[in-house]
């Protein structure tokens, strides 16, 4: 497989990585440039006309800080006492006197000590006040800020210094109220804790009694011990256990008997019968044999010893069947040499088996035992910790009770609080508008919608708009760029035509050196231009190139193959009277119906529209022109119609040897390129496209892929202009 075969592998459950290219992010941008900039101004002009009405305000600032409260820390007694601390984790003390400073209460008594009024002259509303103060918790310190804005920086002071006051005032009486409730509290407590403290150690005594305890640890040990015996005893059992069992499993394998089966077979080889029967069919068997040595098996003397072994033999099935109920073989019914009888064997295994079963059952009854004790010590363990912890505990309320009894009869008789001011609201001397902030804002605002703007355009358009985004969506070989320019400066006529010594007529001549030096085993002699959608300019781009390769001399067939649009003609000016339809269904000889607008070129166009043209391509009429084409010239370009259009394209490409794909920015969506690139995948068509054409690229865009485009028109313009003078002079 060639290097272009593999890079037009497609593989349609590829996930789309979102690549950020900051090229591409400024050239859309670019081309939004004025919606975007449109929807900045105006963000930012709104921003500033709305910042023109903003008024002055004052700020004020206390701070005050908060110590351990000592009332609160004599009652961290137990989980029923009342404490400064918060309750739940998520929140701390400092959060609690943050939400009392703010509460209705406090907030009123400022309001009407101040007797404060909003700007009807209305009594201030605790609603209104809350949105003007601000009062947050000063990080990795016991310090709550207090801020307070207003136009007037007097009133900014008062509100902050009147509200640390009032809020003060209310701590202190928190306080005091506090503390007489701690000493009511521990002198209430004392005597219930000496009771519970009484009642539990009592409870741990009878825990000891009841449950036989001398020490747990003690007795933890010792069943460890004695379990691990039992282990290991049970262990070895277990291992001669499996030993005998599986001989014996072995043994009645072989002998298809169990135990009670196997018993019976000895007792019916011991009884005086089966061995008369045996001892009957051991001489049978002997005379039987000496007189096979005689006669044959049909003579008379042989049958009456086969039929009385027989006899005998069923006598003895019969007596087995009856007494033991599977089938034994007459060896273990022999009684002599009971050493060497397998029944035997397998019986006295059994019995050690037996007996090493009844042993390891007892072992596992005295393991239980100790097993179940032990089951009991976390319990019993568990219910002494508990025990003792509790006891511990009320010790030690009872203790801490007893030693802050004497404390707190002498905070009783104080006023203080944990709460100080330790930074009065001072009168503000500058104020603030928070203009500045506000622009900011709407700058960043405006960036951000401007950027949103240009985006949102972006994802409405589909198209396909730069020379980067084709070759990602399509992955064939670039044969050559032709710019916007040679499109808009040649509307008249063919550029290749008309000026053959033009830079646009050496961008067709650069492809058709590219399609020379294409690395496949031959070189294409019939060639298939198409594209995903029409007004991409394919037909163009055939003409041109079908010109270029005229110039130099090659003898060149141009078909125009699209015989429901057909453009040919007209880019060429010649008549459509006759084309692809008489040749085709008139058989009218191609020499007839051709025109040779320039040296080396003939032109086949498509003549009337068919009522049916793709049954027309499809005919054998249509491989004959084309076979016959190849054969009187050196190369052949058919113009079909776009991929996505007809099936025309699919019919057409069993008559080519390779397609070349034109595709145009800004014409060709995300969708129709990918309908066409489908097309070929899965028609199976990808390896027979030698590349592609990107027509119609914007001058600035075809400058950056194509560095050297400046000084090769630099070139041709100075080349024609010595041209022309050289006409003139002349």
């Amino acid at each position: 497989m060639t290097n272009l075969q593999r890079n037009n592998v497609y593989n349609p459950n590829r996930r789309a990585e979102f690549d950020i290219n900051i090229e591409e992010y400024l050239l859309k941008l670019k081309r939004r440039w004025l919606p975007a900039l449109s929807v900045f101004v105006v963000t930012v002009g709104t921003t500033l006309f709305l910042t023109s009405f903003l008024e002055k305000t004052y700020k004020s600032e206390g701070k005050i800080l908060f110590k351990k409260n000592t009332p609160n820390e004599l009652l961290n007694l137990s989980e029923n006492t009342n404490e400064f601390n918060s309750l739940l984790n998520t929140q701390t003390p400092l959060s609690t006197e943050k939400l009392r400073m703010i509460s209705e209460p406090v907030l009123q008594q400022t309001i009407d000590q101040l007797k404060l009024e909003n700007s009807l002259g209305e009594p201030l509303k605790v609603k209104e006040f809350k949105e003007k103060l601000a009062i947050e918790i000063v990080g990795g310190s016991d310090v709550i800020s207090i801020e307070y804005k207003d136009p007037d920086p007097i009133i900014a002071s008062k509100v902050v210094n009147t509200l640390m006051g009032v809020y003060i005032k209310e701590h202190v009486r928190s306080n005091k109220s506090a503390t007489v409730s701690a000493d009511s509290f521990i002198s209430s407590t004392i005597p219930k804790i000496e009771t519970k403290l009484n009642s539990l150690e009592a409870n741990l005594q009878s825990f000891y009694e009841k449950n036989q305890v001398v020490d747990l640890q003690e007795e933890k040990k010792s069943l460890v011990d004695e379990i691990g015996t039992l282990n290991r005893a049970i262990s070895g059992v277990g291992a001669q256990l499996q030993g005998k069992k599986a001989q014996t499993d072995s043994l009645q394998n072989q002998l298809g008997l169990n135990l009670k089966q196997a018993i019976s077979t000895v007792q019916l080889g011991n009884t005086p019968q089966v061995q008369s029967i045996l001892d009957q069919l051991s001489t049978t068997e002997t005379e039987l044999s000496q007189e096979r040595q005689r006669f044959k098996d049909n003579h008379p003397a042989v049958i009456s010893l086969q039929e009385k072994k027989q006899n005998l033999n069923s006598q003895l099935q019969g007596l087995i069947s009856q007494y033991v109920g599977a089938k034994v073989s007459e060896g273990l019914l022999q009684s002599d040499n009971l050493k060497d009888n397998q029944i035997e064997k397998f019986i006295n295994l059994k019995i050690e088996e037996l007996s090493l079963q009844t042993e390891l059952s007892s072992l596992y009854q005295y393991q239980q035992v100790y097993l179940n004790r032990a089951k009991q010590i976390p319990s019993l363990e568990q219910q002494e910790q508990s025990l003792l912890r509790e006891v511990d505990s009320a010790r030690s309320t009872y203790k801490t009770l007893l030693e802050n009894k004497s404390d707190l009869d002498v905070l009783v008789n104080q006023q203080t609080g944990n709460a100080q001011i330790i930074e009065s609201g001072i009168v503000p001397e500058e104020g603030s508008t928070g203009r500045l902030p506000l622009i900011v804002l709407g700058v960043l605002t405006g960036l951000f919608l401007a950027n949103l703007t240009a985006i949102l355009l972006e994802m409405q358009d589909h198209s396909l708009k730069t020379i980067s985004e084709i070759k990602q969506k399509f992955a064939f070989q670039v044969l050559g760029i032709v710019p916007l320019d040679t499109l808009q400066n040649n509307r008249g006529g063919l550029v290749v035509q008309r000026e053959p010594d033009s830079f646009a007529s050496e961008i067709y001549r650069m492809i058709q050196t590219n399609l020379k030096f294409l690395a496949v085993k031959q070189q294409p002699k019939v060639i298939l231009m198409t594209s995903s959608v029409p007004g991409e300019g394919k037909s163009l781009v055939a003409a041109n190139l079908a010109a270029a390769m005229a110039q130099l001399g090659r003898k060149v067939l141009l078909i125009d193959g699209d015989l429901r649009k057909a453009s040919q003609h007209d880019l060429w000016q010649i008549s459509n009277k006759v084309g692809v339809k008489d040749v085709v269904a008139h058989k009218t000889p191609l020499a007839q119906v051709v025109t040779q607008p320039i040296m080396q070129l003939n032109v086949l166009t498509s003549g009337t529209i068919a009522p049916n043209p793709l049954a027309l391509l499809d005919s054998p009429e249509m491989s004959q022109l084309v076979a016959a084409a190849r054969k009187e010239y050196e190369l052949v370009i058919i113009d079909a119609p776009p991929l996505a259009v007809t099936a025309d394209v699919l019919t057409l490409s069993k008559l080519a040897d390779g397609i070349v794909f034109v595709s145009r920015p800004g014409v060709v969506e995300h969708e129709s390129a990918e309908l066409a690139k489908e097309t070929l995948y899965n028609a199976h068509l990808e390896k027979q496209v030698l590349g592609m054409v990107i027509n119609g690229v914007k001058q600035k865009e075809f400058d950056r892929y194509s560095y050297h485009a400046k000084y090769s028109k630099s070139y041709f313009s100075a080349s024609t202009e010595t041209s022309q003078t050289k006409t003139v002079t002349a």
